[in-house]
């Protein structure tokens, strides 16, 4: 049976895969763009930098940066993937990935007070701002993905796993 809760959740992974690829084009793109863009001058080959909206950003970084899309996406298959097979043990590392996010976000409202403090007011303000909306949505994507958790194992086939201990052995496996 398939509730709306789990349906909403489903939801939440295949918009986070559809956002993390949308990113990876994005840095793809500007990776290619900076391949074609090659200059003559000594300093910018040493730098190994392109430009995106006027800011110098290393192609090192952007590969770092499509790594950890990567990431993003693998682990949310594997909760998409512990919603549909009933296994809370998948879902459970979704959730320590946004947890790790929303300190991330904590870390950088932090820097951003700093910022703030230090002169540059609209764009700190416009930072906090927008690093609290991301907070608030990822922390209702944990609080709906943690539902789905907890009620996984009231499900049919979890009760009779519970029953069985080489059954939850190997439940607690795969």
């Amino acid at each position: 049976m398939v509730s709306a809760l789990n349906c909403f959740g489903l939801a939440i992974g295949c918009v986070d895969i559809i956002g993390a690829l949308f990113f990876e084009l994005m840095i793809i793109f500007m990776l290619c763009q900076r391949k074609g863009h090659r200059t003559t001058t000594e300093e910018e080959q040493s730098t190994d930098v392109t430009t995106f909206r006027g800011n110098r950003v290393s192609a090192r970084l952007l590969w770092i940066y499509l790594f950890i899309l990567n990431v993003w996406i693998a682990i949310s298959m594997l909760m998409l993937a512990g919603i549909i097979l009933h296994k809370p043990q998948l879902m459970l590392v979704w959730l320590i990935w946004c947890f790790g996010g929303m300190i991330f976000d904590v870390v950088f409202v932090f820097l951003w007070i700093l910022e703030l403090l230090s002169g540059d007011v609209i764009e700190a303000l416009t930072n906090i701002m927008i690093s609290l909306l991301t907070m608030a949505v990822e922390f209702a994507f944990i609080l709906i993905i943690y539902h789905i958790y907890v009620s996984v194992p009231q499900s049919p086939s979890a009760r009779q796993v519970q029953r069985n201990p080489l059954l939850r052995f190997t439940h607690l496996l795969f």
